[in-house]
């Protein structure tokens, strides 16, 4: 089956990093565009948002890439997408905690501090910029008013600029604070759950109910009257059941690999091979099986534990039973010989 994550473009390596140019944001853009005379927005003022969006995506990842650098990360593939990077979260296991969780965080952090930067300086020329992400019909000349004469901002001047990458950086802000893959808490909150002998399986639930949630959501938009946002939306909650699908089902074939393609680095040739035994992730069990196994585990450590007192007590209770005979033990101490000697016996029958 083909791989959408692989229709790509590549941009080269900066900086040892393999940057491509997903599909998904080449027929956004194509689709901007050649949809902005139907709506009734001129080309060239789509073409700057657009513009604008590229940078913000571009500062977006290139900030991720110099966090992680700095916190001794190796980002080995950026694919980027309207929405920043469309890179599936690392293995669980594999995972660098608490240093990709910062990563993964301080990439939205940017954008909402861009956005309220430029929020504050629109509020100095008496403009507002807007913060509702279902403001807007998708018509930059709705995103900026003036509260003096409440009309909106004139395209193509420094406060229209200024309104949109804000704009921008706040929606790229808002969407990455989802706790599902592909988006950036969705990473954050993977690494954590990593980090932690919880269930495993809790990312992959909280992010099929960030889908769902987003698909409704999407379904009430389309009914509204809002039809790109509400297929927007519907289309995000099947990319994030998309790529969670993906995830499990790799997950059992066998586990993730931790050097590239058949857990081999090619890196430094054929040779690799060569004492560089491949390291696959083990299969990792379901919630309900761990659960019954620990369980298991729990109940025959207590039998365990129960035999070795009973032994030790049966011991002492013969010791004074040689010693001082059938009068020198209790009632009770008798009835626990008789009860432990039919116990023994029927565990001797039941093992021959």
């Amino acid at each position: 089956m083909i791989d959408p994550l692989s229709w790509t473009l590549s941009l080269g390596r900066w900086a040892g990093t393999q940057v491509r140019i997903h599909a998904f944001l080449l027929a956004f853009i194509a689709y901007k565009l050649l949809s902005a005379p139907c709506a009734g927005q001129p080309i060239i003022e789509t073409a700057a948002w657009l513009g604008m969006l590229l940078a913000a995506v571009v500062l977006h990842e290139l900030w991720r890439a110099a966090m992680a650098s700095r916190l001794g990360l190796e980002i080995e593939d950026i694919r980027l997408w309207p929405l920043g990077n469309l890179e599936p979260a690392p293995p669980l296991s594999a995972t660098r905690y608490p240093e990709s969780a910062v990563v993964a965080l301080s990439v939205p952090l940017l954008s909402g501090v861009l956005a309220l930067v430029s929020a504050a300086g629109l509020s100095f020329s008496q403009a507002r910029m807007e913060f509702s992400p279902f403001a807007s019909s998708g018509s930059p000349l709705t995103f900026l008013e003036s509260p003096a004469k409440g009309s909106p901002a004139i395209p193509l001047t420094g406060v229209w600029y200024i309104g949109w990458f804000g704009y921008l950086n706040w929606m790229l802000c808002l969407l990455n604070l989802i706790p599902a893959p592909p988006f950036d808490l969705g990473r954050a909150f993977r690494a954590y759950w990593a980090n932690t002998s919880r269930d495993g399986m809790v990312p992959t639930w909280t992010a099929r109910a960030c889908g769902a949630i987003l698909f409704i959501v999407g379904v009430f938009r389309l009914f509204g009257g809002h039809t790109e946002q509400g297929f927007v939306l519907m289309g995000l909650a099947l990319l994030v059941e998309w790529m969670v699908r993906s995830e499990v089902r790799m997950i059992e074939d066998g586990g993730f690999f931790d050097d590239g393609i058949f857990g081999y680095d090619f890196s430094q040739g054929y040779t690799s091979l060569e004492g560089n035994p491949s390291k696959v992730r083990p299969f990792r069990e379901s919630a309900l099986k761990r659960w019954r196994r620990r369980r298991s585990e729990l109940r025959r450590q207590r039998r365990i534990e129960q035999e070795v007192a009973e032994e030790r007590r049966m011991d002492e209770i013969l010791e004074k039973l040689y010693r001082d005979g059938r009068p020198g033990i209790s009632d009770a101490e008798h009835r626990f010989l008789v009860r432990v000697s039919h116990k023994f016996r029927n565990r001797t029958k039941t093992r021959g």
